[in-house]
């Protein structure tokens, strides 16, 4: 039976490693003889090392015996030989059992978890883990203890049981705060900043980040240090203050003389860092294209597949910001596929979002397999953090009442379905009184938007009115009596052929060739601007133009906008919060003067409305109906309305998310 055992995690362990459309079976064969050949063939070891097992098996004294099969089953699991080491884990494990050695037994769990990390079996590594650590606890070896404890942190941290792997890197801590073991601190504390940084509790990674740096000193050994570094940039990063992001990729970079000998990982990760700030500072030369291919480079060297794959999602992301479609495709698809391959879903769902964004045409085929993988990934995820709560406050009560709490289980899953299928129906109807909500915004948008368009179509209808009579005032009033006159004249010198009446006739002809000019004119004036566009920048400028008649307004920064992009629910809220401006401006702050500007900055519109008056006290004014109309237009388009205000004048400033 224990062959078996070993037969079946070998072969799994072996399932991991192939690819993962790889189909073929394996035969288990069971005799032990034949097992012995295929562990001696399958070996990557050096007959020494073979040799030291087969003495390690022919030892008498079952003490020793026990030793040297736990020597021998790490050195396996260190040189990268499942099948010899799933062998002498499971001898050295039956041998430690027997003898009652508990740091022996720990020891083969250890290692065993290890091996499971390895593969990436994480809920099998966390219950030896587990296991291991009780045992440690039981006999007070508090850093032993704190070092498994740690290893369990990291592996909730990988399938996102944040909070649990914040509890258990605590209890690490704990154990270790009195030690002197800065090296374990270090990385407890960093994988607190990292935890910290997923949560979005960004200033709390920071502390976390700081305290691993501090422990790095205490060490006296700074070869993380570029490291840490790198996670601070992270979370500067992801606060979107990217000016910090790069100043603490550089420090990171200039931790050692040459990083790029020393490390070269580190240095390709900082290197496609920094370059991935620069190109959100709107940094898209040549040069950031060069230190993105440079990081790729180095990491295709060294067969880095997560570095590889976030590397080509940010070049990704770099041509699509130079609108370079087809490039963005290209390196969205590399990366898809090298993620795949390698089972790395967070960049797998990262570039299906790109894709969706630079292939219009199949954005939602995109969205939905982002949809499909990310809903899969969230079960999985749950169905191991479940298992990991299990593995750790298993007792012996429920191991013996494991028969009366499966039932529970199965009561308590058709209670969590029912519950799952009515929140989720609650979801389906918040959700889509949401969408109707927005939809019904969007309409209403777009009829003010389509009103304001009639409005100004009858304000250039009438002004086109109003030329067409003066111009028929000018053919009525003037040239119909310069060519009646004109007539006359010439009437009078038809009968006289004498040299003074034909100079008088040449005279009169000039005068007619005037007058033709002058219809020429008019008649251009008559065909010009037949046909005006209508677009918000217009009627924008044509209210200001009408407000200027009562109060001075000037307006910076409006033709560079393409307004065709923006939403008309956007456009139609902000032509309220600026008519709402004025008019308060007009009525309460005795101004002479108004400023306005709207300029479009890092995906974000920033308005600016700026009076010479004299200013309100906020905490009177605000419970203003007009006020609260313009921050509630602000609320839903995503904007932030902010008001400075003192004796010198106002600024109304908006900021909208594009």
């Amino acid at each position: 039976m224990r062959q078996f055992r070993i037969a079946i995690i070998t072969l799994l362990a072996l399932s991991f490693s192939c690819n993962l459309e790889d189909q073929s079976s394996v035969a288990i064969d069971t005799n032990i003889k034949k097992s012995d050949k295929l562990y001696k063939d399958a070996s990557r070891i050096d007959s020494l090392l073979y040799a030291t097992y087969q003495d390690a098996i022919a030892e008498r004294n079952d003490s020793i015996k026990n030793d040297k099969l736990i020597d021998l089953s790490y050195k396996y699991l260190k040189a990268d030989d499942s099948l010899m080491f799933v062998r002498t884990n499971d001898l050295a494990q039956e041998s430690s059992i027997s003898l009652q050695d508990s740091v022996g037994i720990s020891s083969t769990y250890w290692d065993l978890a290890q091996f499971y990390h390895n593969y990436n079996i994480e809920d099998s590594a966390y219950y030896y883990y587990d296991k291991a650590q009780k045992i440690y606890s039981t006999l007070d070896d508090k850093l032993n203890s704190a070092r498994l404890l740690l290893n369990m942190a990291i592996i909730q941290k990988n399938i996102k049981d944040y909070t649990g792997s914040e509890v258990t890197t605590s209890q690490a801590i704990k154990l270790l705060e009195p030690s002197n073991q800065y090296h374990t601190l270090y990385v407890a504390y960093n994988n607190l900043g990292i935890i910290f940084n997923e949560l979005e509790e960004y200033e709390k990674s920071l502390q976390y980040h700081r305290k691993a740096i501090k422990n790095l000193y205490r060490l006296g050994d700074t070869k993380d240090l570029a490291s840490s570094y790198n996670n601070i940039g992270v979370v500067y990063n992801n606060q979107e203050n990217y000016s910090a992001a790069i100043e603490f990729f550089e420090k990171a970079l200039n931790t050692t003389k040459n990083l790029q000998e020393d490390n070269p990982k580190i240095y390709a990760m900082l290197l496609d860092n920094r370059a991935y700030a620069r190109f959100h500072l709107g940094d898209t030369t040549n040069q950031l294209l060069n230190e993105f291919e440079k990081a790729l480079n180095i990491r295709k060297d060294l067969n880095l597949k997560t570095g590889i794959s976030i590397n080509q999602l940010h070049l990704s992301e770099y041509f699509l910001g130079k609108r370079d479609t087809a490039k963005a495709i290209k390196f969205a698809n590399l990366s898809r596929k090298m993620s795949f391959e390698s089972q790395n879903t967070r960049d797998l769902l990262l570039s299906l979002k790109l894709l969706s964004k630079a292939k219009k045409d199949s954005a939602l085929y995109y969205s939905n397999r982002y949809i499909d993988i990310n809903d899969s990934l969230q079960k999985q995820e749950r169905t191991v953090r479940n298992k990991f709560a299990r593995i750790r406050f298993e007792t012996n009560e429920y191991i013996s009442k494991t028969k009366r709490l499966n039932e529970q289980v199965i009561l308590i899953s058709l209670i969590s379905i029912a519950l799952l299928l009515l929140f989720s129906l609650l979801y389906i109807i918040k959700a889509q009184r949401a969408k109707n909500k927005l939809f019904n915004q969007k309409q209403q948008a777009n009829h003010e938007i389509y009103s304001l368009i009639l409005s100004q179509q009858r304000l250039i209808e009438e002004e086109r009115e109003k030329e067409k009579r003066r111009i028929s005032r000018e053919l009525h009033d003037g040239i119909l009596g310069s060519l009646f006159g004109l007539r006359i004249s010439l009437d009078s010198l038809n009968e006289d052929d004498s040299k003074e009446i034909k100079e008088k006739r040449a005279a009169y002809i000039y005068e007619i060739q005037k007058i033709a000019e002058e219809i020429r004119l008019l008649s251009h004036q008559l065909n010009k601007d037949s046909q005006v566009d209508i677009d918000f920048q217009l009627i924008l400028k044509e209210y200001l133009k009408r407000q200027s008649e009562i109060i001075n307004i000037q307006l910076d920064s409006l033709d560079d906008i393409d307004w065709e992009l923006i939403e008309n629910n956007i456009k139609i809220n902000l032509y309220r919060i600026i008519q709402e401006s004025i008019t308060n401006i007009h009525k309460h702050s005795q101004a002479t003067l108004i400023n306005i500007s709207i300029n479009v900055i890092k995906k974000h519109m920033i308005v600016k409305i700026k009076d010479n008056g004299t200013g309100f006290v906020a905490n009177k004014s605000s419970s203003g109906i007009g006020l609260k109309n313009m921050k509630s237009r602000a609320r839903s388009i995503n904007g932030k309305l902010s008001i400075e205000s003192n004796t010198d004048g106002t600024i109304i400033e908006l900021s909208i998310k594009l």
